[in-house]
């Protein structure tokens, strides 16, 4: 499994942070590696997707929204390929601050037997390719 994890603290209410990541309209915006969502915000539903990659075309996936947890976590999980191949799971949670404020995460786990090299496409690391 690999994992890429961000985090940033904001100076706002977890309520509005919590309304700018469901308004799926507005990711473009505000988020550089995923550009569009079409659906609603509502366990188990499918959404579309559309994420780039820097320097890359974009590209579209369906996921299904797995976890919803108002105004705290919102998930989903695709699959591309065949099982076991290629799984990914987009997670972000919003952690309230002691001194106010909050802590925004956003991590994605990626799974199967091309989970290392994906994930060092969308990190822009260097992948090393061995060859037999």
């Amino acid at each position: 499994m690999q994992q890429i994890h961000s985090c940033i603290d904001i100076d706002a209410t977890p309520s509005l942070v919590w309304a700018i990541l469901t308004d799926f309209g507005s990711y473009k915006r505000w988020n550089p590696f995923i550009r569009a969502i079409v659906g609603k915000p509502s366990n188990g539903n499918a959404l579309r997707v559309t994420f780039q990659c820097p320097g890359r075309a974009p590209a579209s996936t369906t996921s299904t929204l797995t976890y919803l947890r108002e105004p705290r976590e919102l998930r989903w999980r695709q699959r591309r390929l065949a099982p076991g191949l290629y799984t990914t799971e987009h997670r972000f949670r919003i952690e309230s601050l002691p001194a106010g404020g909050v802590r925004f995460h956003q991590t994605e786990q990626i799974q199967g037997l091309f989970a290392a090299l994906v994930a060092a496409a969308a990190s822009g690391r260097p992948r090393r390719v061995s060859t037999p």
